[in-house]
């Protein structure tokens, strides 16, 4: 039996296993595809190095190529181009790096640390089992483990650990639409990250080593195709017609391959730990792209579990300690950055994409709502511009969740009950959220 199964080769999932590693534990990674196909999140901050030098990777790092992070040049609330240079950043500047090449990295790391990976093992049945779990690849292989660390990334499909009492709370729609493009020989490649936005979403540009550009929009599934069922490069060449600067940087530039969707929804995992499994990464909590520290924060997150782990295993724990830092409360105030960040771009106000992030001020906002007032939901579908100013407040499957709860009439206070339980992200933050329901005519007082 080893100690620990870690499904998912990614960075935060790599990082557990190099950390766990290095205090000798036996761990296995379950990679469901293969490794070196390609990745978003190419572009680290300054912070990364001491997390790297933690790991005892960062000398490893160093050897790859990556090319400096000096800056971003940013369209934003504006069609002209402002420019912010990292020598500003009091840590200096930062990378931009090929993440296939960086989770190799990770993952040589981790072999020398004693850890087995194996790749394309597909989505796992996991099992309960006497001191642990009972781990089966698409192939049929068996891995037993006394703990399960679940980095498998957003909406954590990569099993059924937590059985039915374990769910994704998705805060939006969003998705990445990523084009992988060759910069015509002769042109250099600025070391900058470029920032566009655009009705459906924004745009960002970061440069690749190897005179390439990584394309990517972020926008939601719903928004964007002017043809049904649009295939993703019908959506990405749509899209990036209606951009200046983004479209003037791919101006002779070369697809390397047709782009892919990949989620890039804010939300988290509930809950995020149980009786020897939790998850890290953003199989536990994930944010808006554009904060562009989704691996700093899993290294972090990894870093904390397998010490987490390493004690309990030593001490014979079945159930690990509650987290340094309280997913939901980090959420929580993620969407408040989030939301001040977004309300910068007033030029697409009325676009549906930025109406679901530009929230309403629900911590001034006046609450008028008598908790024992009778409510119901009348079924019929409300228009999504109509919906937006709420889905800032309320994720997209708990609106849902207690719209269908007020089929029947039922009080204001249960109302809110239904919320807390589809989403803990504050009593105040969801209160404000159901009396815009009320406000908007979507939910009517009945008595």
């Amino acid at each position: 039996m080893h100690d620990v199964v870690v499904l998912g080769g990614g960075p935060a999932g790599l990082a557990a296993a190099i950390a766990l590693g290095a205090r000798g534990r036996s761990v296995v990674v379950l990679e469901r595809g293969r490794l070196g196909r390609p990745r978003v999140g190419e572009t680290f901050g300054p912070e990364i190095e001491p997390l790297l030098a933690t790991l005892g990777v960062l000398q490893a790092f160093r050897a790859e190529a990556c090319v400096p992070f000096r800056g971003v040049r940013s369209a934003w609330g504006s069609a002209e181009i402002t420019a912010r240079s990292s020598i500003v950043d009091p840590l200096g500047e930062g990378f931009h790096v090929d993440r296939a090449r960086f989770d190799a990295m990770l993952a040589g790391a981790a072999a020398r640390n004693g850890v087995v990976l194996r790749e394309e093992t597909g989505v796992p049945t996991i099992e309960e089992a006497a001191g642990g779990f009972r781990v089966l690849s698409r192939e049929g292989d068996e891995f037993s483990c006394r703990f399960l660390v679940d980095a498998s990334g957003r909406g954590a499909p990569a099993g059924a650990v937590g059985s039915s009492a374990r769910r994704w709370v998705a805060c939006d729609r969003a998705i990445a639409i990523v084009g992988r493009m060759k910069v015509p020989a002769g042109r250099g490649v600025e070391p900058e990250l470029l920032l566009e936005t655009t009705e459906a979403g924004w745009w960002y540009v970061a440069p690749q080593p190897g005179q390439t550009l990584l394309f990517v929009l972020l926008t939601d599934a719903d928004l964007g195709a002017t043809t049904p069922r649009a295939e993703p490069i019908e959506r990405f060449l749509q899209a990036l017609e209606r951009t200046h600067h983004v479209r003037a940087l791919a101006e002779g530039c070369i697809l390397e391959e047709p782009p892919r969707v990949v989620r890039a929804d804010t939300g988290m995992l509930l809950p995020g730990r149980g009786a020897r499994w939790c998850a890290v990464g953003d199989a536990l909590v994930a944010g808006d792209p554009l904060a562009g520290d989704g691996v700093s924060r899993g290294f972090r997150s990894a870093i904390e579990v397998a010490a987490d782990i390493d004690r309990a295993l030593a001490e014979g724990a079945e159930v690990l300690p509650v987290p340094a830092t309280d997913p939901a409360v980090f959420l929580a105030g993620h969407l408040d950055r989030r939301a001040r960040y977004y309300s910068v771009e007033t030029r697409f106000s009325e676009a549906l994409f930025w109406k679901r992030r530009q929230a309403i001020d629900w911590q001034t906002e006046a609450i008028t709502l008598d908790p024992r007032a009778m409510l119901q939901w009348d079924g019929r579908e409300p228009d999504p511009h109509v919906m937006a100013p709420v889905e800032s407040l309320l994720p997209p499957k708990a609106l849902a969740s207690v719209l269908d709860f007020l089929r029947s009439p039922r009080p204001a206070h249960e109302a809110l009950a239904a919320l807390q339980a589809a989403a803990p992200l504050g009593d105040r933050r969801l209160l404000v959220g159901l009396e815009g329901l009320v406000d908007l005519g979507i939910l009517v007082p009945t008595g």
